[in-house]
């Protein structure tokens, strides 16, 4: 009875081996989602990390600058975080190592204070610092409001840095209007204009909205049935080698299970 109790025991680890190793391969099956416990997700760690300076706009030329300058920082942010290939952090001072940096006099009043887009070793000695791959800058280099059309156009630059190597990755300057007439201020024409112009800008830096796209699906027509088949077969086929190492382990085991179960007979009988 104990050989026959492990002669089954032995099947069921075999099986259970075999449909633990199926369960692992199924097709479709897919890793499993980090969890908000502080995981690694690995398409993220997989993304340059990049630091994202406001733009420059100097207070001499659009009179709301602050406005004009956070609405081309959003859309700038917009349209990296929307290629996939960029983990984006927006600067501003208080950005915590930054701030550490600064309290440990690493950088200076200077270095983390605008304007950022002046000179390239400023926004690329933060971000070397603070550790990220790539830095972003831009600025809006010339403005004009045009009273008689009630129109602004303003030129704007933007720029994406390599830490490490302090190379301009890619750089584009273009001009960029609001609509003509109407009553607007020109307050609203410069908020219209910034967005014109930070579209275009940005679209022409980051052409490519989804840089980690999956391979396209096989389209061709195939019969369902034949499908299951295919993908069904190797599972069934491990289920049996499963079967048969504990067939083997019970049939190996009842050959000398025969004598261990009764005990040999006394001397002289």
């Amino acid at each position: 009875m104990r050989t026959f109790r492990m002669q089954a025991g032995s099947a069921r680890v075999a099986v259970s081996l075999a449909a633990a190793i199926a369960a692992m391969w199924l097709p479709g099956r897919a890793i499993a989602s980090p969890d908000k416990g502080g995981k690694v997700n690995l398409s993220q760690a997989l993304k340059k990390t990049l630091l994202l300076f406001p733009f420059d706009v100097p207070s001499t030329s659009a009179a709301n600058a602050a406005e004009v300058s956070s609405l081309l920082t959003d859309v700038a942010s917009s349209r990296l975080i929307a290629s996939g290939a960029f983990a984006v952090t927006a600067y501003f001072k208080a950005l915590p190592n930054v701030a550490r940096l600064h309290n440990d006099q690493q950088l200076t009043d200077t270095d983390v204070t605008p304007p950022f887009a002046d000179d390239n070793r400023k926004p690329i000695k933060v971000g070397k610092l603070a550790g990220y791959d790539t830095v972003f800058v831009g600025s809006v280099d010339d403005y004009q409001y045009d009273q008689a059309k009630n129109q602004v156009t303003m030129t704007v630059s933007g720029r994406m840095l390599e830490v490490e190597t302090g190379k301009v990755m890619k750089s584009v300057t273009l001009s960029g209007s609001s609509g003509t007439g109407g009553n607007a201020k020109e307050d609203e024409k410069a908020i219209e204009a910034a967005r014109a112009s930070g579209d275009k800008l940005m679209t022409q830096l980051v052409p490519a909205v989804a840089t980690n796209a999956l391979p396209p699906p096989d389209t061709r027509q195939q019969p369902v049935a034949a499908k299951k088949k295919r993908s069904n077969d190797w599972v069934w086929g491990l289920l049996a080698i499963g079967l048969g190492l504990g067939i083997g382990l019970s049939g190996g085991g009842g050959g000398g299970g025969g004598g261990s179960d009764n005990p040999p007979a006394p001397p002289g009988h």
